[in-house]
Formats: C-alpha cells, sequence, structure tokens
C-alpha cells in the first residue's frame, strides 16, 4: 500500500504543475503517468517535437533569404537522421527536466494506468501496487 497526500494523475502540463505546486505546499504527491516519459503529449509528440522541425525549416529559410543582406550560403543539404536526432534531443532534455525537477521536489513518480477502487483508493493496473491518498488530481488529457 502506498499512501499519499495527493494523488495526480498524468503528467502533461496541468498533471506536473499541480504535483509540484501541492509538493511545495508540503504535501507528500504520488504522481501517476501512463507513458515511460513525463510531459504529456504535447511536450512528447505534440507541440515541442513539431516546433523543433519547424525552427529547422526557419534555419533554412533564413539562410535562403540570406543573400539579400549579401550573404550567400550554398543549397542546404538535410540530413534527416541529424534533424529527427535533434528533436529527440530537445525532447528528452525537457521531459528530463520535468524529472529532474519531480525527484528535487521529492515526487514519487510512478508508470502506469491509475484504476479507482474508491474515493481514496486507486490501483496502478498491471501491479499489486494500491495508491492510498487524501485528494486526487485527475489530469490525464482527453482523446478524441
Amino acid at each position: 500500500m502506498i499512501k499519499t497526500q495527493v494523488l495526480v494523475i498524468g503528467s502533461g502540463p496541468g498533471g506536473y504543475t499541480a504535483a509540484f505546486r501541492a509538493a511545495d505546499l508540503g504535501k507528500e504527491v504520488v504522481l501517476v503517468e501512463n507513458h515511460d516519459n513525463l510531459g504529456g503529449v504535447c511536450l512528447n509528440v505534440g507541440c515541442i517535437p513539431s516546433k523543433s522541425l519547424l525552427h529547422t525549416a526557419q534555419v533554412i529559410n533564413e539562410a535562403k533569404s540570406a543573400n539579400q543582406l549579401g550573404i550567400n550560403f550554398a543549397s542546404p543539404k538535410i540530413d534527416i537522421k541529424g534533424v529527427r536526432k535533434n528533436k529527440e534531443n530537445t525532447v528528452n532534455k525537457l521531459t528530463g527536466g520535468i524529472k529532474a525537477l519531480a525527484k528535487a521536489r521529492k515526487v514519487k513518480v510512478l508508470t502506469g494506468y491509475a484504476k479507482f477502487l474508491s474515493t481514496n483508493q486507486a490501483k496502478l493496473e498491471g501491479t499489486d501496487d494500491i495508491i492510498e491518498f487524501e485528494h486526487c488530481v485527475i489530469a490525464a488529457g482527453s482523446r478524441v
């Protein structure tokens, strides 16, 4: 049995900020995330990876338009593996930052799906772990 004051389900922007705020207020916090990395969809596969790729495209466009400033570059040679690696490094750096912040605040992070057993207990599916809590924040996002 894992006992905590606050259970937070989901580690996206709503979940990790709720977990960190509760920890900052002196609460014992357990954060449950069903993916391997913290940060939710936006950080792992949505907003941030796409922004990384858009930045790469912007750099190419700026290099092409630099001739207006009297600066000429050769045509770019795109290394798609390098572009993907840069995107992955960006995501890993940010998810690692969230993980480090959780550790610094002593937020216990568990990987899996939380299923409610009662108004103050949840089970981590696929394990024998039962989490008993006083308060719960459900920040699991949505699916279409």
